[in-house]
């Protein structure tokens, strides 16, 4: 994650617009504590423009992430649950 000051953004407006053409958002830090997120026209796009299905929009979160993306489970955890078993004891209440 890029950051930069609002002072240092604000001096170099145009080197930090051409980076942000070929880079991931900028954030913008006052005193140290980020207060805005600047990115490029076509990253800005893709966060507004709403999924053509349900399937895309499961494909582009998929690309979003990486092997190292934390999703909330460890690798031990996603093994349990892909892990085969036999399944439930299961009778239709009359």
């Amino acid at each position: 994650m890029k950051t930069s000051t609002i002072a240092a953004a604000k001096n170099n407006l145009s080197h930090l617009i051409n980076q942000l053409e070929f880079e991931e958002p900028i954030h913008l830090t006052r005193y140290g504590k980020p207060v805005a997120v600047v990115m490029s026209e076509s990253q800005y796009q893709a966060l507004v423009s709403p999924p053509k299905s349900l399937n895309l929009a499961i494909l582009n979160w998929r690309e979003q992430l990486d092997e190292e993306s934390d999703v909330g489970l460890t690798e031990s955890e996603l093994n349990i649950i892909r892990k085969e078993s036999s399944g439930r004891d299961f009778t239709w209440a009359e």
